[in-house]
């Protein structure tokens, strides 16, 4: 059995070891989280991919400027999350001390871990903004319903056909610049004809 003043200088060497080790672990953190949100970003844009989501420009009214402020928000944040998590990471900075010694290295690592545990607590403040922006995206161009097309129609005259939408100008429908006064025949169709 060992003595007690062993077994303090045992656990006193511990502590020393993962007082020393503090910056190496936070800096392991920022990169886990780093990697977390790149996997997540690249299996977003895998589904996004494989599954043909409707595009923006397809989407109703409301949901169209919804979805574009999200994606640039979810944008910002993941750039602003890389950026922190990279600083707390170890990279992005550069720091020239000239001639240490020991007392220097000391303070300025604790000065890092100090400064790391900030950047990783703001990295995972917006990766998680990142990842719930992007969530409620997908959520919004998954359910949202698609924009209604205009109706087409095929409109025969006595010496043409027109295909398209109608228009309406003073009180007349009109497709094109043909009044359907003229029209002797409507169609409603899905497309038009090519040619």
């Amino acid at each position: 059995m060992t003595s007690y003043p062993d077994e303090l200088a045992h656990y006193e060497a511990k502590n020393d070891t993962l007082r020393r080790g503090q910056l190496k672990a936070v800096q392991a953190a920022a990169g886990k989280w780093s990697a977390l949100m790149a996997g997540f970003l690249g299996v977003f844009g895998t589904v996004t991919f494989a599954g043909g989501l409707n595009t923006v420009d397809n989407l109703p009214s409301p949901y169209a400027p919804i979805v574009k402020g999200t994606t640039t928000l979810a944008a910002v944040a993941a750039v602003l999350a890389l950026w922190f998590l990279a600083r707390a990471a170890g990279g992005l900075r550069i720091t020239d001390l000239q001639f240490p010694n020991g007392k220097q290295l000391m303070e300025r690592e604790i000065g890092l871990v100090d400064d790391a545990r900030k950047n990783v607590g703001r990295g995972r403040f917006f990766a998680l903004t990142t990842a719930g922006l992007v969530l409620a995206g997908s959520v919004l161009v998954l359910w949202a319903p698609s924009a209604p097309s205009d109706p087409k129609f095929l409109v025969r005259f006595d010496n043409a056909a027109m295909c398209g939408p109608l228009t309406g100008k003073d009180d007349k429908l009109s497709i094109g610049d043909r009044s359907l006064v003229d029209a002797t025949e409507v169609i409603p169709v899905t497309d038009c004809p090519a040619g």
